[in-house]
């Protein structure tokens, strides 16, 4: 049977609402028969599933490369052919392991996302060396999105000591880069400032239901949209947090939406960003490729109520945990010194859930220096702007303190 193609408009997004109206400056979504929803991006299409490498499955500490296989073919066979990997993930081994599963297929057959390490370069020419190191482990010669990998407040000086970007730029002009860009954890200060220094293809960014008002995942996806770089997401799931959802989330989605499944949920939201290129998901086994590519095969943009769902399981998620904080944001329009106050208690209710310290760290270190918990004076004016009357300088002290161990153990 031949194949059908037809073209889905997705919703273009404001804030937290879906415009459906025909005509608003929708964003195309190519179906064919058989395959996953795809975006145009310059002269490919690109799955709107990306296949992030940093979680494959493993047996011991070596990666189960027959597993890995059968996933890759998974994808493969559905047009899921976006793979991202990265230097440092799963203790180094992915690149190597991705190069040698994907080599059973023709080169131009799959899109192959690779990053930059900020932290191994001490000199110019290492820019240079780490890149063959990758393509000699990936088993290629060319990347199709390689990104400057971190760039934060900690990173950024390296970045611009070691001239990466100019360094990388060659290697494009090469043909050994078709799409330049980097993937980001700071302050939207800082991105600012890296999304005006030079010309960027794509950016990388953590964007999900649960960061975009409170932890500035919003902010951050409008300065690079201002900019009109497009948008590879990652983390849309939160590292599996907006998976397993607590009862009351679970009531609350399944109350508006009984057939919607958390996963699928999470993804088509992140989907539904109009500027949204390729949303990648950490995938660790056969039957969560399964599941996801589900998901986008019957692809289909968040709806307005979808849209308000996503919004009031992100409040209940926030107001859960050891801070019973419902991010009103009352204690935010009295402290003298500007602390997000919200977003740190909503960094720290999930780090309790999670426990995932480096997500932590990551996180907290996005807030703006002034932003941060360990700037307050102890002046108590939000505590009378409490509605949930918490002793939120206490509170911050505390949070302060586990960031503070947690960096120095």
């Amino acid at each position: 049977m031949k194949r059908r193609e037809f073209i889905v408009n997705s919703a273009l997004t404001l804030g937290s609402a879906a415009l459906m109206t025909a005509g608003c400056g929708k964003k195309e979504v190519i179906i064919k028969e058989g395959e996953i929803a795809k975006r145009k991006f310059r002269d490919i299409e690109v799955p709107l599933l990306g296949f992030g490498c940093m979680r494959l499955p493993m047996q011991g500490d070596e990666i189960d490369t027959d597993e890995l296989d059968k996933m890759v073919d998974y994808c493969m066979e559905h047009g899921a052919n976006y793979f991202d990997t990265a230097y440092m993930y799963v203790n180094s081994q992915s690149e190597t392991a991705m190069g040698k599963t994907l080599s059973r297929y023709k080169r131009e057959d799959f899109i192959l996302a690779d990053k930059s390490p900020i932290y191994k370069m001490k000199s110019r020419e290492d820019v240079r060396k780490i890149f063959e190191e990758q393509c000699k482990k990936c088993k290629t010669e060319y990347f199709d999105f390689y990104m400057c990998h971190n760039i934060n407040q900690n990173t950024v000086d390296t970045y611009r000591n070691v001239h990466m970007y100019e360094e990388l730029l060659k290697l494009k002009e090469e043909g050994r880069i078709k799409y330049l860009g980097f993937s980001f954890h700071g302050t939207p200060q800082i991105l600012r400032e890296v999304v005006k220094e030079h010309k960027w293809d794509f950016a990388q960014l953590q964007i999900n239901y649960l960061d975009w008002d409170v932890v500035k995942a919003k902010e951050q996806y409008e300065i690079v949209q201002k900019e009109n770089i497009p948008v590879i997401v990652m983390e849309p799931l939160r590292g599996g947090g907006l998976v397993n959802l607590s009862d009351a989330v679970m009531k609350k989605l399944k109350e508006n939406h009984p057939d919607a499944a958390p996963a699928g949920f999470g993804l088509r939201w992140a989907a539904s960003r109009e500027n949204v290129i390729t949303v990648l998901s950490g995938m660790s086994n056969l039957e969560q490729i399964k599941q996801n590519i589900e998901t986008f095969m019957n692809y289909k943009p968040m709806s307005e109520e979808e849209e308000k769902t996503a919004d009031e399981m992100a409040k209940i998620i926030q107001s859960q945990g050891e801070i019973n904080c419902t991010a009103c944001k009352y204690c935010t329009e009295v402290c003298p010194v500007g602390i997000n106050i919200p977003a740190a208690f909503s960094l720290y209710n999930q780090y309790k859930v999670m426990k995932n310290k480096m997500m932590f760290t990551i996180y907290y270190e996005t807030l703006e220096e002034d932003e941060r918990p360990e700037k307050c004076t102890k002046c108590s004016l939000c505590n009378k702007n409490c509605p949930q009357s918490l002793d939120i300088p206490k509170l911050l002290a505390k949070i302060a303190a586990e960031y503070k161990t947690i960096k120095e153990g």
